[in-house]
């Protein structure tokens, strides 16, 4: 992307007009899938560049590529969907990957809850340019875009995003400018997906552990009998203390910090 971006900025400066747009949106569901969409387009002259950054994700056989035209600009959409993190991980996108002692790339971290998620992704700019190419650079830095979004199904916990929208749902960071001029940008996001399975069925059997605890509770009051209310009364507090340890259980689980190594 870095030699493709170099490449259309000196187009652009010998034409003086012209532009490339691009985006990168990864879209994260509540179940743990990963859909990425990337669309290129440009002028005929970025045509070429264009092609060869297409090229770069036809070796992937789900990947569904369509052509754009948006008024003077041609390119192409491709769109990819993974089953879970691990299978976009391993399609080793060089925007998604970790890189040593710079970025760490995307963790995880599974639970009986929610599974947290840490992006720490890079743009990295290696290449450096010549006074002459960097004025070039700003003089069509407005007519590039390169944006990378990621959409989330839950409010991020965290995140350095240059724009987000009012859900804190929609992430949008400008790499346009870091591509070009060559310095590295790093993108942060931190996020949880829920299991709302599990909840439900934690909150189940603590309804159903508090009912029974209530109703050993009733009977032992009623009952004559002082084995049988002894009796009833043994079970009710082994039910009270099952009821407890699980609500202390839960809590700890759902309020302790999940932290990622730096």
């Amino acid at each position: 992307m870095k030699k493709f971006l170099l490449a259309a900025t000196m187009l652009l400066c010998v034409t003086c007009a012209g532009c490339f747009q691009g985006n990168s949106t990864l879209v994260v569901t509540d179940d743990g899938k990963f859909f990425l969409r990337n669309k290129f387009i440009g002028v005929p002259l970025l045509a070429e560049q264009i092609e060869s950054l297409k090229e770069s994700f036809a070796h992937n056989p789900n990947a569904d590529i369509s052509p754009v035209t948006e008024n003077n600009m041609t390119g192409y959409e491709i769109r990819v969907q993974y089953p879970d993190v691990k299978s976009f991980a391993a399609e080793k996108i060089p925007l998604f990957m970790a890189h040593e002692g710079k970025c760490a790339g995307i963790r995880q971290r599974t639970g009986w809850f929610f599974d947290a998620y840490n992006f720490d992704l890079l743009s990295s700019g290696e290449q450096s340019f010549s006074p002459s190419q960097a004025a070039a650079v700003q003089s069509v830095l407005s007519q590039v875009t390169f944006d990378l979004t990621i959409e989330l199904p839950y409010k991020a916990d965290s995140n350095n995003a240059d724009k987000v929208d009012v859900s804190q749902k929609v992430l949008t960071w400008n790499l346009a400018p870091s591509l070009l001029s060559g310095k590295d940008k790093h993108m942060r996001v931190e996020f949880k997906l829920w299991h709302r399975d599990r909840i439900f069925l934690t909150a189940l059997v603590e309804l159903l552990l508090l009912a029974a605890t209530i109703f050993f509770t009733v009977k032992a009051r009623a009952e004559e009998s002082d084995s049988l209310k002894s009796d009833l009364t043994s079970k009710r507090n082994v039910l009270a203390g099952l009821t407890v340890a699980l609500a202390l259980i839960s809590a700890y689980m759902l309020l302790t910090p999940v932290t990622f190594a730096p």
